[in-house]
């Protein structure tokens, strides 16, 4: 008995952490995803790529793991995704996102 209840507790123990890494691949999909989408509408230069990855990533990590996200956090999130976006492009490149209402709703949303 003792050997079956050990076995059982080893499953799950792997398969919730399987579950885990399975949702981070999924955040960083999305986030490459979305980066590409952005990079194909603005060129992005190798020196700021690694910061939209890191807050398009942040976005969708924040996502995933909460389910019980209210609208209020989910404005509060775009807005905060906005601002980055804002400090990280250029003001000409930011105009340029703005303009595109489709991928900037992709984006920050």
């Amino acid at each position: 008995m003792k050997k079956i209840l050990a076995i059982l507790a080893f499953f799950l123990a792997f398969s919730i952490g399987a579950s885990a890494q399975e949702s981070q691949k999924d955040a960083y999909a999305s986030a490459q995803a979305d980066f590409a989408a952005l990079n194909a509408v603005i060129p992005i230069s190798k020196k700021i790529e690694k910061d939209i990855k890191e807050t398009l990533y942040d976005k969708h990590k924040f996502l995933i793991s909460r389910t019980d996200v209210t609208a209020e956090q989910k404005a509060q999130l775009s807005t905060e995704i906005e601002t980055k976006l804002a400090e990280i492009l250029s003001p000409e490149q930011f105009r340029k996102l703005k303009a595109n209402q489709q991928l900037f709703k992709k984006l920050t949303q």
